[in-house]
């Protein structure tokens, strides 16, 4: 990699736009890749620094393809999160999403003589409008397209639950734009789930970098749900991260609102985060949250995919008052903890009736969707799984959890941190081979009678 002439540039930006010394592990094969106008998968779990992997390359002169960079990402929230943090650091970003007020703008911003090096855009408004195909196809007959960058690419599976409708329409880039590369970043999917994908962004001679998914440092704990959760979730947040930030994760938005008045009221910064609430709502609590105003988000799935902490106070804990309704949707969800490396727990409170109570949920949220009965099916099998891991209390988490992603996982290496292995020192194993087959003879012996 050292020999490619992207190096020195890579390097040289590396440090005086972000401030890094180094690259962690895949970042600089996948930006080399990219910049040699390749192609590329990248498959990292949480917090191993996929946004470097595209936006290095944006913000490069050099390049087999030149001119702007076209970032597709499923929530405002999370686009406005990262245009934030690009413009403290000098970048020329733009950010282009339903709705947006300033499009005339962005109209003369692109066809400029200066234009951005980043413009962040939602599947919809990519999808939508006429006008973004207009500056797409004037763009690219300039020959001023860099890329495209396709971030939480499992939204455009069936094979997973966070499917967006929006972002099946993304194979049409391909197609409409031949010569421009496409990058797709995930942190979350399977090998079923990874050929769906390169199959539906028709990538081709793709270079793919995928890595661990163990995250060393998060705790992972499955525990009874108790009678009177709010009282429990209090008691566990006042025991052991007094202060500290964290997300709890529900399945309605109803018990979100339930859940985070009833902490307020007992004296815990908390407020609660769903997709049906106003925009202005949303952003008010984002604010609040990335300043450190607000320290516990309650929230359904519509908060944290992709969620940083710019104010240093990482995310101590995330817990889970409901079952997840996918293990990839769980390793995610968990995946907001721990950011910076330091521990973290994730607790799940689990009991069999919120099996039923997800699986009634998907099949009604699969049904109103126009869901096959094949789609539904998967989906329910995706609960179920979650069901087993859930109540497989003698495997280690993580060698359950990593086998759902298909590597292999030394127990050795996860140091007791997930509760059936911290709780392994308690249970002793014995051979019962001898009283088993004495068993077996006398059930024979009675039914001789």
């Amino acid at each position: 990699l050292k020999q490619s002439p992207y190096h020195k540039e890579v390097t040289h930006k590396l440090k005086s736009v972000y401030g890094l010394q180094g690259f962690r592990q895949n970042q600089l094969a996948a930006v080399i890749a990219a910049m040699e106008g390749r192609d590329v998968f990248v498959l990292m779990p949480t917090g191993g620094g996929k946004s470097l992997c595209y936006q290095l390359p944006a913000v490069c002169s050099g390049g087999r393809t030149k001119g702007v960079t076209f970032v597709v990402s499923p929530l405002r929230s999370l686009m406005q999160n990262q245009v934030d943090a690009l413009k403290e650091k000098g970048v020329d970003v733009l950010r282009w999403s339903p709705g947006s007020s300033d499009t005339k703008d962005i109209f003369q911003r692109l066809r400029g003589a200066v234009k951005p090096n980043l413009v962040y855009i939602t599947p919809e408004k990519l999808k939508e409008s006429g006008s973004v195909q207009t500056i797409l196809s004037d763009l690219y007959d300039r020959g001023q397209l860099a890329r495209f960058v396709i971030d939480e690419a499992h939204c455009i599976t069936t094979w997973g639950k966070d499917f967006r409708a929006a972002y099946e329409s993304l194979g049409s880039l391909r197609r409409n734009y031949p010569n421009v590369p496409i990058m797709a970043l995930t942190a979350t999917a399977n090998q079923k789930m990874i050929d769906d994908i390169l199959a539906k962004l028709q990538l081709k001679d793709t270079a793919l970098f995928s890595q661990s998914f163990n995250r060393t440092n998060l705790n992972y704990v499955i525990t009874p749900k108790k009678k009177n959760m709010i009282n429990e979730i209090y008691r566990y947040v006042q025991e052991n991260h007094r202060g500290q930030t964290g997300i709890i994760y529900c399945l309605s938005r109803d018990k979100c609102e339930k859940i985070a008045r009833e902490l307020q009221k007992k004296g815990l910064s908390a407020q609660h985060y769903h997709a049906k609430m106003d925009e202005s709502d949303k952003e008010r609590i984002q604010v609040g949250w990335q300043t450190g105003r607000c320290h516990i988000i309650v929230a359904t799935i519509a908060f944290g995919m992709g969620i940083d902490k710019p104010d240093g106070k990482h995310i101590r804990f995330v817990i889970h008052h409901d079952m997840p309704t996918s293990l990839d949707g769980y390793y995610q969800q968990t995946g907001r903890a721990g950011r910076d490396g330091l521990p973290a727990d994730c607790i799940l409170y689990y009991s069999y009736g919120d099996f039923h109570n997800a699986k009634t949920m998907i099949t009604k949220n699969c049904e109103e969707r126009g869901s096959t009965r094949e789609q539904i099916e998967n989906a329910i099998q995706e609960v179920r799984e979650v069901m087993q891991y859930c109540e497989n209390d003698s495997e280690c988490r993580r060698v359950h959890l990593l086998q759902f992603f298909g590597e292999k996982f030394d127990v050795k290496n996860c140091r007791r941190r997930c509760n059936n292995c911290a709780n392994r020192e308690a249970m002793e194993s014995y051979n019962m081979t001898k009283e088993a087959h004495d068993a077996i003879e006398l059930v024979r012996s009675l039914e001789n009678d």
